[in-house]
């Protein structure tokens, strides 16, 4: 998607009527990605979605934890169901993206770079990532806008039909995702886009840190925070959340565990790939050390492209939908204002755009 069709739709009301208008507003887009989801199932896991879908919903039981923590988030969902007129499970399964990936046993290398930058003097806090998916996500990417319970304004980064992949509130806190998909499980917990929403309503940092620590996780992942005052890094699994040490004020991540050992049973490859390795040395290349980090200077690491470590991927328009390129990358700058620059595609050949919400 280019940069310049993204679009920003404007969700007010109950958590149902959010829902609603998210899905009446995008019924066409999700009608479309539903479609190209259900065929990625087949390609994936070698068996229809028809099969697969009830067997996963069968299998798990998210909805328990999703009622107990998040269930404004629930309501959310319906109305997503109800405005997109796709069936509740149909609605359901999509937020479960990363559940879906480890049930399945889909082979994922796991692309998204991400970091968090203290605030210096000179510079307010500072979150970014890149949003690597399948292919056949693009063309599907949208940012929500809703008014957080502060009265201030909350910017969701998604593709089309789910509650969120990353986002910032204008009450000053901003969060970014990346999967651990060699740690473990649940088919029981808290599914990652409702923690990482549930997180996101959180008044601050710390707050977000409580409650990344307090809730179940269905999923492996990292959860980079930043607020006005300082940043936080969590690596979250079944098995509990470990706070990363922040060194020199700045948090670099890609899809490797750098602490936590809580791997999955059935986890015999290394913890590391070599490409998320490569894609870790690109973005202390770039960011690490004494270098002074500037907006600019986020905005070309995420761009970059070294072979075997590229951050931001691009299309080969001959791969197949399932390979995974750059839907979307943010950067957060979270001062006295909070700015938001979104690209809608991977930022070495995409253009950014800056979205400025209100502020009560």
């Amino acid at each position: 998607m280019r940069t310049e069709l993204l679009p920003i739709v404007d969700c007010v009301g109950s958590p149902r009527a959010r829902g609603r208008a998210h899905g009446e507003t995008l019924r066409t887009t999700i009608a479309d990605k539903v479609g190209r989801w259900r065929n990625a199932i087949g390609d994936a896991y070698g068996i229809p979605a028809d099969t697969f879908l009830p067997r996963f919903l069968a299998a798990t039981n998210f909805r328990d934890a999703i009622e107990r923590f998040t269930p404004a988030l629930a309501e959310e969902v319906s109305g997503i169901a109800q405005g997109a007129a796709i069936g509740e499970d149909t609605a359901y399964a999509m937020q479960l993206m990363d559940e879906e990936w480890w049930f399945g046993e889909e082979p994922r290398d796991g692309h998204c770079s991400s970091l968090a930058i203290a605030p210096t003097p000179d510079q307010p806090t500072m979150v970014a990532q890149t949003m690597d998916l399948s292919g056949w996500h693009d063309g599907a990417q949208a940012l929500l806008r809703f008014p957080d319970r502060d009265g201030n304004e909350t910017l969701v980064f998604t593709s089309a039909g789910m509650i969120g992949l990353m986002g910032v509130s204008t009450g000053g806190l901003g969060i970014c995702v990346n999967t651990l998909s060699q740690l473990r499980t649940s088919r029981t917990g808290l599914p990652v886009a409702f923690v990482m929403r549930g997180a996101l309503g959180c008044s601050d940092a710390s707050e977000a840190v409580s409650f990344l620590r307090s809730v179940p996780h269905a999923s492996g992942q990292n959860y980079q925070l930043g607020d006005r005052d300082g940043i936080a890094t969590l690596e979250c699994c079944a098995a509990g959340a470990t706070q990363l040490t922040v060194e020199n004020g700045r948090s670099l991540h890609t899809n490797h565990p750098l602490e936590s050992r809580e791997a999955r049973p059935d986890t015999v490859s290394p913890l590391f790939s070599d490409n998320s390795r490569k894609r870790l040395e690109s973005l202390r290349s770039d960011l690490g050390g004494d270098l002074r980090v500037t907006p600019d200077a986020v905005k070309i690491a995420l761009s970059a492209c070294r072979a075997g470590g590229e951050v931001s991927i691009a299309r080969d328009p001959a791969s197949s939908a399932t390979t995974a390129m750059t839907i979307g990358a943010i950067l957060y700058e979270i001062g006295d204002e909070v700015a938001v620059s979104v690209c809608a595609g991977p930022p070495s050949v995409e253009a950014w755009r800056q979205v400025t919400p209100a502020r009560s």
